[in-house]
């Protein structure tokens, strides 16, 4: 008797391909692949405002193709100004082929910081965690209130924040928020990952402010800003208005009807009508797409 074949597995979109079918399907943004699903605008004393992208049912084709949006936005701000670089890696990574040394070991040092190596990768949680930065990064950027918003960092262990911004509440007056990014692609609940944001904000704000405020350097931004941000640091220390909080959680687990309700608890002095923000982001193949993000970082290595 013949013994049945177990069924292959398809094969993974090569780079190309998700490129293509993101072009040809006009879906450039992250925004084509994760529209809001949800939005509680109540900006009230002591509610956090959130909102959430849900993508239960991504095809192979379009996660492809998400995976392609990232990892050519992610590597476009790896390269700044080095945009010759970026230029190579793309060539070789749609094509299929290997960078020639030594231009390959030029273009695996922008990769190692956040995605390690072929023959030394970062570890999982690195990868997820990363991954869960930039999409909080790309789904929030473009707000037009938004006046400043850094690429999520270089490196995945550099210590500090995960991100902040500075924009402009409705009056027009500029206000600062110190976000922090978790990721539960596990099994625990998600409230226990949520805790953990919401602690370490409440532990290490003050310094991570501290930080960020030391990267403002005279002559690199106009004096409306500068005299703002000089007045975050004290603004945390008594929960002034001018500054607030936000949390972004992205997970392949379905999100709870109210998956913020804690965070004023947690955060007493951020008690101000919009101090409070929250993100979620629910991937049912997270995971597959992150690897699929780090796999076409590398293809070309």
């Amino acid at each position: 008797m013949t013994k049945a074949r177990a069924p292959s597995k398809p094969a993974e979109p090569a780079a190309a391909r998700s490129e293509e079918f993101a072009r040809t399907h006009h879906r450039l943004v992250i925004h084509d692949y994760l529209p809001q699903s949800f939005h509680d605008g109540a900006a009230e004393a002591s509610k956090c405002e959130w909102s959430s992208h849900i993508a239960v049912s991504l095809s192979p084709e379009e996660s492809g193709a998400l995976a392609w949006v990232l990892i050519d936005t992610m590597m476009q701000a790896r390269f700044g100004p080095a945009t010759s670089l970026y230029d190579t890696w793309r060539q070789y990574t749609l094509t299929g082929t290997k960078i020639p040394s030594p231009g390959r070991e030029t273009i695996a040092s922008f990769i190692e910081p956040v995605f390690g190596l072929p023959d030394k990768p970062k570890s999982q949680d690195h990868l997820h965690g990363h991954v869960g930065e930039w999409l909080w990064h790309l789904l929030t950027k473009d707000n037009a209130a938004v006046r400043i918003q850094p690429d999520p960092k270089g490196d995945v262990t550099d210590a500090g924040a995960d991100g902040f911004s500075i924009y402009e509440n409705p009056s027009g007056a500029l206000r600062f928020r110190l976000w922090e990014s978790k990721k539960n692609t596990g099994t625990r609940a998600l409230s226990t990952s949520l805790n953990e944001a919401y602690k370490q904000i409440a532990d290490s704000g003050q310094r991570y402010v501290a930080k960020i405020v030391g990267t403002f350097t005279p002559g690199s931004y106009d004096a409306e800003m500068l005299t703002f941000i000089a007045e975050v640091p004290a603004a945390w220390t008594q929960g002034d208005e001018l500054v607030g909080a936000g949390v972004t959680l992205a997970t392949h687990q379905p999100l709870p009807r109210k998956p913020f309700k804690k965070m004023n608890k947690k955060l007493p002095l951020l008690d101000k009508p919009g101090q409070l923000r929250g993100l979620a982001t629910s991937i049912s193949c997270y995971s597959e797409l992150a690897k699929t993000v780090r796999r076409y970082a590398w293809s070309a290595l």
